[in-house]
């Protein structure tokens, strides 16, 4: 009799489990489904109609002989030595949306999930070209047109550089 009484109870208390992580699992979704406008790629939300947004992305340079641009995301720097060397934005940046200076392209998942991308983009790239020792911080320019409105430029920067 205590052994069945023990299983019994262990049934109960697996179920009581079951339904805690059920009800765990389904408040966990429901705060991302209603949490999904804050985020800037809206991930969990559903759109019916997508944004159908465009972006030019122009890439420059901050220096201390001031801004300058980098055409086609290609610039050439001295290092420490005094070495000139060669960079490239696609080098690092291997997202299709992203590496495309210079040309209009389709901002795919919407206008503010590209410009948050761009922003992690602009500080990667500041983080791993050790070897220009010209460059203080590199800074995007971006045309955007959101929704065929009237373009816009919204201009993004990366951390400063410390050498």
């Amino acid at each position: 009799m205590a052994s069945s009484l023990g299983f019994e109870g262990s049934v109960r208390g697996v179920r009581r489990l079951r339904v805690v992580f059920a009800s765990l699992w389904i408040a966990g979704q429901l705060a991302l489904v209603l949490s999904a406008s804050t985020r800037p790629d809206h991930i969990f939300g559903f759109r019916m109609f997508p944004e159908a947004s465009t972006l030019e992305i122009h890439l420059w340079r901050e220096t201390d002989a001031g801004a300058l641009r980098a055409q086609r995301g290609e610039w050439s720097a001295r290092d420490a030595a005094g070495q000139l060397r060669h960079f490239a934005w696609r080098d690092r940046v291997r997202d299709p949306i992203l590496s495309s200076i210079d040309a209009r392209v389709f901002a795919s998942y919407g206008v503010d999930a590209q410009l948050a991308r761009l922003g992690h983009a602009l500080d990667d790239e500041a983080d791993h070209v050790p070897e220009d020792a010209e460059t203080r911080r590199l800074v995007a320019e971006v045309v955007v047109w959101r929704n065929g409105d009237e373009p816009r430029t919204v201009t993004l920067q990366s951390h400063a550089r410390s050498f």
